[in-house]
């Protein structure tokens, strides 16, 4: 491996003395916010970590995993956090969760400040909710820290980082003839950004239905939070002219609970007046008033086979490192897996 970047190949490239390095890094009040912006730019593009990180690294018990989540207003955490418990727990492994997109925001500067967190608080390995940088993952795999990415995509250079994705055009097509034998002509689907790499093939299998069916796919684009929605799917109802959908497909629960919330402060009855579908199950979605018809992804047995992969890796480790071997990640081409998601059919479809 590479030689790891110091403080001082910091200090030459970003043209300041080691000790302003120094001072920027760990937060010193009596730099100039220009020089401190260009050392962290400096020090991001080397993929350098402050040399304390590398000293308590090399004590690492491997003791603690992190889950990497994109707001945990999603109801799909819970359920995944349940099956990772599930298997870390006997281990003694400790789990910590770190929100990188909170309320739906997700900012560059978070997930990367966030992976240095890693880094220097010596985590054993990451489950990952949502599509990291592919210099983040690098630099992840230069500390020896497995990542296993779940409900989202590796980036495209991380071709053998495990995952476990879901094949959800071929879900979003199996909803979409659901909608169909309905007779449903005209569809909303309200979406989050394409930030999240489910959004696309999602989409992709409700065209593909819709176009089969001579139904109109409109797609309403959110931020991935509950007050975006609900500020979105008003807009749109209360659009002069515009002729309302026979179903709205929430994309997820923050944005069902933003669409539901609107449908109920307007009087508009499900699903007399609008059918209403969405992505992901949640405990509650058959106590709905009417029941809920869901797209239903099992994040309780993603969460259990992402921290048996993870679990493996991690083990994998620690045994070289008492033979004296590098601990790098060893991964498997069966770590990378997509399994296909239940249409759970409930009443508030039209059923």
């Amino acid at each position: 491996m590479a030689k790891k970047p110091t403080l001082r190949d910091v200090s030459q490239h970003a043209g300041v003395s080691i000790y302003t390095v120094s001072r920027a890094l760990g937060g010193g009040q009596d730099v100039a916010a220009s020089t401190r912006e260009r050392i962290l730019q400096v020090a991001n593009a080397l993929g350098y970590v402050p040399n304390r990180a590398a000293q308590e690294l090399r004590k690492n018990t491997r003791s603690s995993v992190t889950v990497l989540t994109a707001s945990t207003s999603n109801a799909y955490y819970l359920d995944l956090m349940k099956g990772v418990q599930r298997v870390l727990r006997p281990t003694s492994r400790t789990v910590v969760v770190a929100d990188i997109a909170a309320e739906g925001r997700y900012t560059r500067a978070v997930e990367d400040a966030t992976v240095q967190q890693l880094i220097q608080s010596r985590t054993a390995g990451v489950i990952a909710t949502l599509t990291l940088s592919a210099q983040n993952v690098k630099l992840l795999d230069d500390w020896d820290i497995p990542v296993v990415f779940v409900d989202s995509a590796p980036p495209a250079e991380a071709t053998q980082v495990p995952s476990l994705t879901t094949d959800n055009v071929a879900a979003s097509v199996r909803l979409g003839r659901h909608l169909a034998e309905h007779r449903f002509t005209s569809w909303l689907f309200v979406a989050y950004p394409t930030l999240w790499s489910t959004r696309e093939p999602r989409e992709q299998g409700l065209r593909e239905a819709a176009a089969a069916a001579g139904a109109e796919l409109h797609v309403l684009e959110t931020d991935n939070d509950e007050a975006s929605a609900f500020d979105q799917v008003r807009d749109w109802f209360e659009t002069p002219g515009r002729v309302p959908p026979d179903v709205v497909v929430a994309g997820n629960n923050p944005l069902l609970h933003g669409t539901m919330r609107y449908l109920r402060e307007k009087g508009i009855r499900i699903p007399q007046d609008i059918a209403l579908v969405a992505f992901d199950e949640f405990p509650w979605a058959p106590l709905l008033d009417p029941p809920l018809t869901v797209v239903n992804e099992g994040s309780e047995a993603i969460g259990v086979e992402a921290a048996t992969i993870l679990s493996r890796i991690i083990d994998e480790q620690v045994r070289a490192e008492t033979e004296g071997r590098p601990p790098k990640p060893k991964y498997l081409p069966e770590d990378r897996q997509v399994a296909s998601a239940d249409l759970i059919i409930r009443a508030s479809c039209g059923c």
